[in-house]
């Protein structure tokens, strides 16, 4: 997110250079030598930054829907897999779930008369 999108603070564009990319860890180590230790300390930041946010929004989601949690622990404890649709139904008992995301309720067919 970082040095390929320059998805951070350190600007919209991306750090790494064509050679970085390969697939030769050699070729990536020389690349990140390329750069200036305070910009590999600023993306080491960043990184940090991203990844300590992320950290204490999974901790938040966890803890504030603990019962939903094990309720579907216990589903997957049973059966061991579950459907998208399945872990939304369980979820939704718990929280509002945001309309993009609903299980599509079934319309009824129409009555013949």
């Amino acid at each position: 997110m970082v040095v390929t999108f320059g998805m951070s603070d350190i600007g919209p564009w991306s750090l790494m250079d064509s050679s970085a990319q390969s697939a030769d860890v050699i070729m990536r180590m020389m690349a990140r030598n390329s750069m200036s230790e305070k910009l590999a300390e600023d993306i080491d930041a960043a990184v940090k930054r991203i990844s300590d946010s992320a950290y204490e929004i999974a901790l938040s989601d966890i803890r504030n829907n603990w019962e939903a949690i094990d309720k579907i622990v216990e589903v997957l404890l049973e059966k061991e897999t579950m459907s998208g649709d399945e872990f939304r139904a369980i979820l939704s008992e718990f929280v509002e779930i945001p309309a993009e995301n609903r299980v599509p309720t079934s319309v009824p067919s129409p009555v013949s008369v």
